[in-house]
């Protein structure tokens, strides 16, 4: 290796290999590669044989994988050039998981560009040593060089108003003639998806309470309505409670049968039946459930993808993501501040519903200020929101949880009662829904008798137990 580092031209060769890797494992790697790089990025010659096959099979939607790859290398007689098969597996072994194939990719592209500005800059510098034109005219052409190494850098998300206009009436004339009220993930809460028409692709829903307002419940009731009514595949992340317990309180409030019960084993033999069936049905159900004390909203992201790709090979679509609750998780780094952090993770879970075009629910705390004294109303408002402005930002909806039995807990005719406020909603209206909670079961049902589910049953004559919510 030359003394200078100057004479070696900017490259990332380990990062072309992990590209070319990931685009071998899986084929969603492919077309996100595809968006960033184009086969002149590749610093090294045999790289850019490589993605030049893989383009060229994506672009013909035939598989992209170590068979096809080396057979179409064979066919255009580079495939010993290159080292032969032992060449495409020793791509395939520099990547565990494709999940980062996107920073691979931009890596690789970040060095592209510094070669051509390299370039474009050596020509400026021996145009002025030579002196052969003007310095106006030097000038004019190092800018345009510049100009052109700017203009090679593709435009993603940039859409003409002509194809989106087709694209917003196609899905207006859809809506026209299907007439649905619950256009997304509906939440089985009748007046919460009258309001919000459900929740949304590439939305971020804020679901915020303070302790013991049944921040949790609500997520696992929306999560056990998607999964087992909805038949949608579901991702769970619990941060705080695990497996075991996440699935014990699922059980619970399908079987409507006290958790504190379930949990000590002191309930009626002749609640067996509406345990064993409700376990059948959440055993048949797509819920993927993630329980970790330490995660990361990288961590997320990745568990995320993989997840949604695995999905897409079976046929099927990751519906919903569900993170339980966002102040547990960590950023990446090390931030200057808390505040930064959680503006960073907000950030990420909103690249996350966008990014593999669902809903993403993440549960929040809400400051202490509901419960300040002197504080004429304890419902909360968007200002309670914690630690972060940039959450109010981020989300598209946020939507409180309010039980005012909680504050007044010698008042019998608040009890069983809540409400779920939606303090903002970017494409919807904002108020309140009732919702008739039961904390013995932690399930949150409609208010009204006509909105009830046909499957629902009486509230357990129990005698009423500690509030287990979250």
């Amino acid at each position: 290796m030359p003394n200078d580092p100057l004479q070696l031209p900017p490259q990332a060769l380990e990062a072309e290999m992990a590209v070319l890797g990931s685009m071998l494992i899986e084929r969603d790697a492919v077309e996100r590669a595809l968006d960033v790089l184009g086969e002149k990025d590749f610093y090294s010659e045999a790289h850019r044989r490589v993605f030049a096959v893989m383009s060229e099979l994506s672009g013909r939607s035939a598989a992209v994988d170590y068979v096809t790859v080396g057979e179409e290398l064979r066919k255009l007689k580079k495939l010993d050039e290159l080292g032969g098969m032992n060449f495409l597996a020793e791509l395939m072994h520099k990547v565990a998981t494709a999940a980062h194939v996107e920073y691979y990719a931009r890596l690789v592209k970040e060095k592209a560009v510094l070669r051509e500005l390299i370039a474009a800059a050596t020509g400026v510098v021996g145009a002025c040593y030579r002196e052969e034109k003007p310095a106006t005219d030097i000038l004019d052409e190092a800018q345009a060089d510049i100009l052109r190494v700017a203009q090679r850098q593709p435009l993603h998300g940039v859409v003409e108003a002509k194809h989106l206009a087709h694209e917003v009436l196609e899905q207006i004339e859809a809506a026209h003639k299907a007439k649905r009220a619950v256009t997304g993930v509906a939440s089985g809460l009748k007046g919460l998806d009258k309001m919000t028409t459900g929740f949304q692709p590439s939305d971020l829903i804020l679901l915020a309470a303070r302790p013991s307002q049944g921040k949790t419940a609500l997520a696992l009731n929306i999560a056990a309505h998607v999964v087992l009514e909805q038949k949608l595949p579901c991702l769970f992340f619990s941060l705080e409670m695990s497996r075991h317990a996440i699935m014990q309180r699922l059980i619970s409030a399908e079987a409507r049968v006290n958790l504190m019960d379930i949990r000590t084993g002191f309930f009626p033999h002749r609640n067996w039946t509406q345990l064993t069936n409700a376990t059948a049905r959440f055993s048949e159900a797509p819920l993927h459930v993630v329980d970790s004390s330490t995660l990361s909203v990288l961590a997320a992201r990745s568990i995320s993808r993989q997840l949604a790709a695995k999905l897409r090979r079976e046929g099927k679509a990751l519906a919903l993501v569900v993170i339980d609750y966002l102040q547990l998780m960590r950023g990446s780094g090390r931030p200057e501040s808390r505040q930064q952090e959680v503006s960073e993770i907000s950030r990420g879970l909103k690249a996350l519903a966008r990014d593999l075009k669902l809903p993403v629910i993440a549960l929040s705390q809400l400051s202490r200020r509901p419960e300040e004294k002197g504080r004429s109303d304890n419902r909360p408002i968007l200002s309670d929101l914690r630690e972060s402005g940039a959450l109010e930002q981020d989300a598209d909806l946020v939507a409180f949880i309010h039980r005012e039995a909680y504050y007044k807990r010698n008042d019998p005719t608040l009890e069983g009662k809540a409400e779920i406020i939606v303090a903002k909603q970017r494409q919807g209206p904002v108020g309140a829904v009732d919702v008739a909670f039961n904390m013995r079961i932690t399930r949150f049902d409609n208010a009204s008798l006509d909105e009830a589910p046909a499957d629902a049953a009486p509230a357990p004559d129990e005698d009423a137990q500690p509030d287990l919510t979250q």
